[in-house]
């Protein structure tokens, strides 16, 4: 099943570039700040133009980390929401670019107030729009093979010359097919091609007659792809600029991003960043940065094992640090010979 709706765009974008057919977010300049929605911790970009806009401006690639609604045990294929790390939404709300917005602070309020019960009803109107327009699509498919059954029963019995289908032959349930009642639907045989077809058509009458005609008797419960909606029309005059669980290799992180260097989580390496020249589409990564305090001890095995590492995977294992006096030193060791 293809479902398609039209979901409201965010409101801190142009409306001009965003309504044009032809723009697919790689000329997009949004209006600044851009929202950066905080869920549970983490910080996501709902929109996929922003987050193009992030990266091809200020090297922020970010993590996809949604996945496709009818496959979410997958992870070769992700999409939005796209995380980016603590780091770099500290960075963006820094420069001016970004703000932290606190998505279930706005959904309470926007919910629960009972002063704002005329944009609460638009909500609910169009959440039970969208739950119709699935409700019909539904409808249509389900009629559409209804149809290509009789169709596929009538050609099945021209075949075989017979009027009297044998037991072998007659049709059974599609497992895929179910009324509202959750039975599955039959098909009735009948004993010619145009008995058949005139069957089809009648069922296919009465059926989308009943089920069009009552308009409470929709199952489905969308539950919306965005939350813009509920967002405020323009961002918040004193935008959130602290943000609690920056960790304390920041100032390194920062350091590089300056000097024109892509960032990405350095896990799968075991180190904190992974450093690349360019954009990770086109280059490989050069370091394996790992920022530490000025005054921290750093075990010998810990050098000695990320050398190792990163020789091993052609690249320099980089620590980094801030000084009292606020500049940023880095050190990158490799592993050569004993």
């Amino acid at each position: 099943m293809s479902l398609k709706f039209d979901l409201d765009l965010p409101r801190w974008t142009t409306p001009a570039a965003m309504e044009s057919p032809r723009d697919l977010g790689f000329d997009l300049q949004p209006d600044l700040p851009v929202p950066i929605s905080q869920v549970g911790g983490r910080y996501l970009l709902f929109d996929i133009k922003i987050a193009t806009y992030l990266r091809r401006e200020h090297r922020i690639c970010g993590t996809q980390t949604g996945t496709l609604p009818l496959a979410p045990s997958q992870n070769l294929f992700l999409g939005v929401p796209i995380e980016i790390m603590p780091e770099e939404a500290q960075l963006l709300v820094e420069k001016g670019v970004g703000f932290i917005f606190d998505e279930a602070r706005a959904h309470d309020e926007a919910m629960l107030q009972s002063s704002d019960k005329a944009r609460r009803a638009d909500y609910l109107a169009s959440i039970h729009k969208q739950s119709k327009q699935v409700e019909q699509v539904r409808i249509e498919e389900k009629e559409q093979s209804r149809k290509r059954a009789l169709r596929k029963r009538a050609a099945k019995l021209s075949a075989a010359g017979t009027s009297t289908p044998s037991r072998q032959d007659k049709p059974v349930a599609d497992l895929l097919d179910f009324d509202d009642d959750g039975a599955p639907s039959t098909v009735v045989p009948t004993e010619s091609s145009s008995t058949l077809d005139e069957t089809a058509s009648l069922q296919s009458e009465s059926t989308t007659k009943g089920r069009v005609s009552n308009p409470t008797s929709s199952n489905y419960h969308v539950t919306p792809a965005t939350s813009q909606s509920l967002l405020p029309p323009s961002p918040p005059q004193t935008p959130k600029s602290v943000i609690r669980d920056v960790p304390a290799s920041y100032p390194m992180y920062k350091h590089l991003h300056e000097n024109g260097f892509f960032m990405t989580p350095g896990l799968r390496f075991g180190c904190q960043y992974t450093v690349y020249p360019g954009d990770p589409l086109r280059f490989h990564s050069h370091f394996l940065a790992v920022g530490v305090e000025w005054d921290e001890p750093i075990e010998l095995m810990d050098v000695v094992g990320g050398g190792r590492l990163g020789t091993g995977v052609k690249k320099g294992f980089l620590l980094g640090g801030a000084s009292p006096a606020g500049d940023v030193r880095t050190f990158s060791i490799e592993w050569a010979a004993m």
